[in-house]
C-alpha cells in the first residue's frame, strides 16, 4: 500500500460507481471476485497506487466493463494507451513474480534485437 494518487482515486470512484450501479456491496462484489473486502474498501479510496492487476481484472469482469478502462483509470499504460506487458501477464496469467520476470527479460531481449534490426534497416 502507498500513498493516494490522482490516478488511484480515479480507479477507485470509477469502481465504487460501478459497484453502486450495479447494486453491490463492497463485501458482495469482494466476495464475487474473489479478493479481501478490506482491499477492495482500500482501493475505492484511492489507497493503493499500484494495484494488483489480476484483480482489476477480475473486478472488470464481475462489474461488465472493460478491463483497459481499469488499467487506464490507475496508470497502467505505455505509449500508445495500453498496458504494459507486466501488468497484462499478470492480470491475463496467474503467474508467480519470477515467472512474470523472466518473462519480461526474454521480451527485452527480443524486442531490442528487432529494435536494432528497425534501426539497420532504416539507415
Amino acid at each position: 500500500m502507498s500513498e493516494t494518487t490522482d490516478e488511484s482515486v480515479r480507479l477507485g470512484t470509477h469502481v465504487r460507481k460501478l459497484r453502486e450501479a450495479k447494486g453491490l456491496s463492497v463485501r458482495g462484489l469482494a466476495g464475487a471476485v474473489g479478493i479481501d473486502a478490506t482491499y477492495l474498501s482500500r482501493l475505492e479510496h484511492g489507497m493503493y497506487e499500484s494495484p494488483d492487476p489480476r484483480y482489476l481484472y477480475r473486478l472488470a469482469r464481475a462489474l461488465d466493463t472493460e478491463v483497459a478502462d481499469l488499467y487506464l483509470a490507475v496508470g497502467y499504460r505505455d505509449g500508445s494507451g495500453l498496458p504494459g506487458f507486466e501488468p497484462y501477464l499478470r492480470a491475463k496469467y496467474d503467474l508467480p513474480d519470477e515467472a512474470v520476470r523472466q518473462l519480461e527479460a526474454h521480451f527485452e531481449l527480443i524486442n531490442e534485437r528487432y529494435q536494432r534490426q528497425k534501426g539497420d534497416d532504416q539507415q
